[in-house]
Order: structure tokens, then C-alpha cells, then sequence
């Protein structure tokens, strides 16, 4: 089996999911090779969860007036704050007979690359059920899923160098302000894999790729332009639609 690798393209936070859905359904077609996609935003974002309501996860009108983009995903899980820059996040695009059956078997499986290439940048992450990858210090990161009937989606996002007090700002977590108490919990919340590498993000974007690799006969290639087109029609009619973010 040959899968591909999809290393390119800066894209608002509505794009990615657009992108997503549309590579989800050729997968689900047949259309598609097994693929892995990382993503680059072009503004900080906040992707929540389907099934989540938009005016619980998100400080809207900090995010409107800060230029955050917010976008919910077609997976579940929860809201995120997401930087470029700053952030880690891989999209997997496989074919359901690939992924183990059983969920946290699957999110194991399919993160274990992740996790792999984090120990050899000197990162002591590890797989934490049912869809977390955790430094003993905090979460580094955490996965969704959308399953179709012939296809997987598996995202995955990691904080690099995540800045929490912007967190804290966006992201409607209890009753805390951003105070010095409510920093240094969030602090032991998240881990951050700057705080334990000196590789650069590039560089740990490389040893995941190699690491994704290994064994296994690939190749690189971007997007094709009816791919993108076809995105940004979703991303248009839907990701970026009040209907759509905001109707729970």
C-alpha cells in the first residue's frame, strides 16, 4: 500500500476543515491513497467539537475582536486554541478496514508514530486513553474522529509552543480569569514540547513525517486544484456559515 505525504499549503482555520472533509469523502470513494496532511494556519483559531455549543467553549467576542478564527470540526471532542506557528496538527486519511475497530485501540495505534518521534526529539510523551499524548508535566496533545462506512478521519493537534494566557483569554474553561493562580493550572494542564526539546517545529515536523515513513513506500505531493476548489466551496457555504458554527 502506497500512502501519501501532503507537507504544504497555509490556509484559514475554515479551509483545513473544508480540506478535511472533502479528502474524508474520496477516501470513502476510493478516490483517495492513504494519506497523512499537516496542516498551517494563517491566523490563531480555536476548532471545537461538533457536538459542543459555540458560545460555551468560546469568549466570541474576544475572538472576533483579536482576529481568532473559530470553526467547528466535524469530529468530536473538545474546543482547542490553536497558533500558528505554535501548534503541531496532522490529519490521517485512511481506509476503514485499516484502523483497528475498537476506538482507543485505534487512537493508540494511529498516534504511536507521534509519540515515537516526540521520545527521539527527547520528549517523554507517551499515549494517555482515550485520545491524549502526555508529557508527565501536561497534556502535549489530543486526537478526534469522524468514521464513515469505508473511511477514517484522525486529527491530531499538539502544542509546540502554545501560548496558555492567550489560551485561557479564548477558550471558556470554568470561571477562571486570566490571573497568576489560573495560569500556573492551566500551565499544569498543558505541556508544551518546546519545554523539552531544542528542535525547532520544523524539525520535530520532519521526524514525524520520518517517523510516519518508516517502512512503508510513499510519496510527496500537494493538493490538486479541483481538491482546493472543492474546498473552498465548503469552507464558503459551510465552515465559515453562522448556521454551521453556531447551530447548537
Amino acid at each position: 500500500m502506497k500512502y501519501d505525504i501532503i507537507n504544504e499549503g497555509r490556509y484559514s482555520e475554515a479551509m483545513h476543515h473544508a480540506i478535511d472533509e472533502v479528502l474524508l469523502e474520496k477516501m470513502e470513494k476510493g478516490e483517495l491513497r492513504p494519506t497523512i496532511r499537516f496542516w498551517y494556519r494563517e491566523n490563531p483559531s480555536v476548532p471545537f467539537g461538533r457536538f459542543q455549543s459555540l458560545e460555551d467553549e468560546v469568549e466570541v467576542g474576544y475572538a472576533e475582536e483579536n482576529n481568532i478564527e473559530y470553526v467547528r470540526r466535524i469530529t468530536g471532542g473538545g474546543a482547542m486554541f490553536a497558533e500558528p506557528g505554535n501548534v503541531i496538527t496532522y490529519s490521517l486519511y485512511l481506509p476503514k478496514e485499516k484502523v483497528p475497530e475498537d476506538v482507543q485501540e485505534s487512537y493508540r495505534e494511529l498516534d504511536s508514530f507521534a509519540v515515537n518521534a516526540l521520545q527521539k526529539a527527547g520528549v517523554e510523551a507517551s499515549y494517555q486513553p482515550l485520545n491524549d499524548i502526555e508529557h508527565e508535566e501536561g497534556k502535549l496533545g489530543g486526537a478526534a474522529q469522524l468514521r464513515r462506512q469505508e473511511a477514517v478521519l484522525h486529527h491530531t493537534t499538539m502544542s509546540y509552543d502554545l501560548d496558555t494566557e492567550e489560551m485561557l483569554r479564548v477558550l471558556r474553561i470554568g470561571k477562571e480569569k486570566v490571573s497568576d493562580k489560573a495560569v500556573k493550572s492551566a500551565e499544569k494542564r498543558v505541556s508544551r514540547i518546546r519545554s523539552h526539546t531544542d528542535l525547532s517545529r520544523e524539525e520535530v515536523i520532519e521526524l514525524l513525517i520520518d517517523e510516519f515513513t518508516s517502512g512503508k513506500n510513499y510519496s510527496s505531493r500537494g493538493l490538486s486544484e479541483d481538491e482546493l476548489e472543492e474546498a473552498r466551496n465548503l469552507a464558503e457555504e459551510k465552515f465559515s456559515s453562522s448556521e454551521w458554527n453556531r447551530k447548537l
